[in-house]
C-alpha cells in the first residue's frame, strides 16, 4: 500500500514538474538593440540585440534581424543580463518575520512531514516583498524550507512572477535540507556526532530501502517509509543534499557524508571554506555564500570577505544569496578578489545548472525563457538599476510599495496638506 502511495507521490510530482515551465507571454515581440549583451554561456556581445516573442528568446547576436512588428528598446550604453536568482530564499513565505508567526509559512513543527514537506505550495503571489524584491533585477528564487528536523524540507525554484504558485513554479523540487554546526547539534542532544551519526543512519536506511530491504520496525532512526523514499531520490542523485555549515571541520563532516554515500552536494555559509577551498572543489560541491558575512561566530570564527573569491579561485562553483541585496553582495566579493564574470555566472547560469534548470534559464540563448534585465550599467555596481525587467517574456511594472509610499511622502508640502 505505501509503494502504492509513493508510486502515486511519484507522477503526480513528475506532473508538477513537467507544469513547471510557464505558458508563452501573451503574443508580443520586444527587441533590445545596441545592447553589451552578457550571454554568460558565451563571449560579451558588445553591441549586440536580443529578441523576444511569446516569451522565448528568438534571437541575439551581433547580427539580429529585427521584426518589423517588434517593439524597440535602445539598449546603447546599457547592459544586458539573464535574471538574476537568489539560490537560498524563503520570498513569499514570509510577510512581516517574528511579529506575526500567522504570516510564516516556511516551516512545519509536523514531523510527520519531514523531508517531504515542500514550503512553495504557501508562496503568496501577493506577498508585498516581491515586486521590492524584483525590480532589483532578480527574476527567480529558490524557496527553502526551515525548521529543526533532521531533515527540515525541499525546496523549488519560482519565477517572481504570476497569480497562482502553479504559473510561477519552475521546478517543483530542486534539494533536500539538513543542517550539522550548532544547529545540527542542538537538535541532537548537543553534539555534532550526534547529528552525523542520525544523518549517516537516515541514508543507510535509505540505501536498505534502494536495495529493496527496508522495514520501518528494523531500522536504525525508524522513518517512515515516505520520509526514506525522498532520502532515496538523494541517494539516487535526483537531488542534492542541501547543509548549512560553516566551521571548517563541520565541512570537512559533509564531504565525508558526500564521499560515503556519493551524494550530490550543496552548502550553505560555508564560512570556513577558503580555508579548504581546494578540497572543496575536488569534491565537486557547490556552494552558497553570503558575501558580506565576516564577522566571527562560535560556528565560523574564521570568516572573511575573501570567501567568495578564494572558493571561485580554486574552481569551486559559487552561488550568492542576498535577497534584493543581492547584487550587492556580489559587488562585494568581487571587490574582495572574486572574478566579476564568474560573479554574475554565479547569480545566473551557476545557480540554474546548480539547480537543474539550465535548460530553460540562466543564460541568454535562443529558445530560452526570456527572463533577462536592461541595466544602467554595470549590474554589480551600486548606483546601477535595473531599467527594464522581462520575466517569463512579460516586462515588469518598475513598481513596488514602497516606491509608492517614497512617491507619496516625497513632498513635505504634500505631506502637510494630508495632515490637515
Amino acid at each position: 500500500m505505501i509503494r502504492a502511495k509513493r508510486v502515486l507521490a511519484c507522477a503526480m510530482l513528475a506532473a508538477a514538474t513537467a507544469a513547471a515551465v510557464p505558458a508563452p507571454a501573451a503574443a508580443q515581440t520586444v527587441a533590445i538593440t545596441n545592447a553589451e549583451i552578457h550571454t554568460i554561456s558565451g563571449a560579451v556581445i558588445p553591441n549586440g540585440s536580443i529578441v523576444i516573442r511569446d516569451g522565448r528568446i528568438v534571437g541575439v547576436g551581433s547580427r539580429v534581424r529585427i521584426p518589423d512588428d517588434a517593439r524597440t528598446i535602445d539598449g546603447t550604453g546599457k547592459v544586458v543580463t539573464p535574471g538574476f536568482i537568489d539560490s537560498h530564499s524563503q520570498l513569499g513565505l514570509n510577510e512581516v518575520g517574528w511579529m506575526a508567526p500567522g504570516a510564516q509559512d516556511y516551516a512545519t513543527s509536523d514531523d510527520d512531514l519531514g523531508p517531504r514537506f515542500n514550503p512553495v505550495w504557501a508562496v503568496n503571489p501577493e506577498n508585498t516583498h516581491i515586486p521590492i524584491t524584483r525590480i532589483r533585477g532578480i527574476t527567480a528564487v529558490v524557496v527553502r524550507p526551515g525548521g529543526n528536523q533532521l531533515f527540515p524540507g525541499q525546496s523549488a525554484v519560482i519565477a517572481l512572477d504570476g497569480e497562482t504558485v502553479s504559473s510561477m513554479l519552475r521546478h517543483s523540487s530542486v534539494g533536500v535540507y539538513t543542517a550539522m554546526g550548532e544547529t545540527g547539534s542542538g537538535r541532537a542532544g548537543g553534539s555534532r556526532a550526534a547529528n552525523y551519526q542520525r544523518l549517516r543512519d537516515a541514508f543507510l536506511d535509505a540505501r536498505q530501502y534502494l536495495d529493496g530491504e527496508y522495514e520501518e520496525t528494523e531500522s536504525r532512526m525508524g522513518l517512515d517509509e515516505l520520509h526514506v523514499a525522498v532520502l532515496a531520490d538523494v541517494l539516487r542523485g535526483e537531488r542534492p543534499l542541501v547543509v548549512s555549515a560553516s566551521r571548517k571541520s563541520d565541512l570537512r563532516l559533509a564531504l565525508q557524508l558526500k564521499q560515503e554515500f556519493d551524494l550530490r552536494v550543496v552548502l550553505v555559509g560555508a564560512a570556513e571554506g577558503w580555508q579548504i577551498a581546494d578540497e572543496l572543489a575536488d569534491a565537486g560541491v557547490a556552494v552558497i555564500v553570503n558575501a558580506s558575512s565576516n564577522l566571527p561566530t562560535y560556528d565560523g570564527l574564521g570568516a572573511s570577505l575573501a570567501n567568495a573569491g578564494t572558493l571561485q579561485a580554486a574552481g569551486v562553483e559559487v552561488l550568492f544569496t542576498g535577497g534584493r541585496e543581492i547584487t550587492h553582495e556580489a559587488g562585494l566579493a568581487v571587490a574582495n578578489g572574486m572574478d566579476h564574470a564568474a560573479a554574475l555566472r554565479a547569480l545566473t547560469l551557476g545557480a540554474a545548472t546548480v539547480w537543474g534548470v539550465d535548460d530553460r534559464m540562466g543564460s541568454l540563448e535562443r529558445g530560452k525563457i526570456a527572463d533577462l534585465v536592461v541595466w544602467s550599467g554595470d549590474p554589480l555596481e551600486l548606483s546601477t538599476s535595473a531599467e527594464h525587467i522581462f520575466i517569463g517574456g512579460r516586462e515588469i511594472p518598475h513598481d513596488s510599495r514602497q516606491e509608492r509610499l517614497f512617491d507619496r511622502y516625497r513632498s513635505l508640502e504634500r505631506y502637510r496638506n494630508i495632515q490637515r
